[in-house]
């Protein structure tokens, strides 16, 4: 028996909608796997527009696993382990067992605040959730500069969280806490590395990649050859730190800092001395990066000008400067009282 086709669809006995149409003199023909008209109607114009936005040079719009994919191949050796290893593992366990084989451009936000849900029904944090959502927005922005879809097509805000105090290690306990790490530390380097995190406010990627090259013995100052911003800076040593730097014992080595493999050591190398040090002299989860933090507030405290502690930094925008800048409660108790004696009233 012949199937009569209207407007290029035809039901099948088995329910469901067939097509068979011709594109610019080829035919197509197929299954919608609708078994209702509107849907199949659907189905079609979508395969039209799809065919001529092939034949115009326009690519089909992916899925947000292959957008993710290509993201994980493109960017493995531009971005540090940790960042591309918080991409490949927060959308293999919450986005692609939801939005797996979703087009970018189809994603929702209904899809957005279901993720979301699933995540906070599950115990995470809402800052966890916010990381979620920074990652969907930033694959979604590689698929808009690869020309795939113009704009986000979801509009959905971060979860407010809770600011909490965030710890450094104030002047007053720098010494303490630098005795304890050399005496806490298995390996020679912790101390040290430690020691350029608050002496330099260096990154701890950078840490890690420091070379002797790029130190100048005249002068007494460190080029940070390979930073985030992709901007060279040059540091001047102080004395304290340079004669530690130079008191390690020497490796034939480009690296500041060799594994035993020759390599510089892994990300978090430092990180359980630290932990350790740091839960014996109770001051609160200090980071490999709240070092960072630390060397600004001391410098702003002593009197640096915040445009001089960007410039070490490496910031670009000033304000990424104050947002490591941590008054201390001396300084706070400080204010108070002169205040205090200003009013009269101290």
């Amino acid at each position: 028996m012949t199937t009569k086709f209207k407007n290029g669809l035809a039901k099948h006995p088995s329910g469901h909608y067939h097509y068979c149409v011709r594109i610019n003199g080829r035919q197509f023909k197929g299954s919608t796997r609708a078994t209702d008209l509107a849907t199949a109607r659907k189905v079609l114009e979508e395969l039209r527009r799809q065919v001529l936005n092939e034949e115009c040079g326009t690519r089909q719009i992916p899925t947000l696993k292959s957008v993710r994919d290509n993201w994980l191949q493109v960017h493995k050796p531009v971005h540090s382990a940790k960042h591309w290893y918080d991409v490949e593992m927060v959308s293999r366990i919450w986005l692609l067992p939801n939005l797996e084989n979703r087009r970018v451009d189809r994603i929702t936000n209904a899809d957005v605040y279901q993720v979301r849900s699933k995540m906070l029904e599950a115990g995470r944090s809402p800052v966890t959730v916010n990381d979620m959502l920074k990652i969907l927005k930033l694959l979604i922005n590689f698929a808009i500069r690869q020309g795939y879809l113009k704009s986000l097509p979801f509009k959905v805000a971060f979860l407010k969280t809770q600011k909490k105090p965030r710890p450094v290690i104030n002047a007053a306990k720098v010494s303490e806490f630098l005795f304890a790490i050399d005496h806490e530390a298995r390996n020679p380097h912790v101390p040290v590395m430690l020691r350029v995190m608050i002496g330099l406010g260096l990154r701890e990627s950078e840490v890690l990649g420091m070379r002797w090259e790029w130190f100048d013995q005249i002068n007494q100052t460190y080029i940070v050859g390979k930073a985030k911003g992709k901007e060279a800076r040059v540091l001047p040593v102080p004395s304290w730190l340079w004669s530690s730097i130079h008191a390690m014992p020497k490796i034939i080595s480009p690296w500041v800092f060799p594994a035993e493999d020759g390599k510089p050591h892994r990300q978090q190398f430092c990180k359980k001395a630290l932990h350790r040090v740091c839960q014996k002299l109770e001051l609160g989860n200090v980071t490999q990066h709240r070092l960072r933090a630390t060397f600004a507030t001391l410098h702003t405290e002593a009197g640096t000008p915040i445009s001089e502690v960007q410039g070490m930094l490496g910031h670009k925008n000033v304000t990424t400067t104050m947002i490591y800048v941590e008054t201390s409660l001396g300084a706070k108790r400080k204010a108070q009282d002169e205040l205090g004696k200003k009013l009269g009233l101290a």
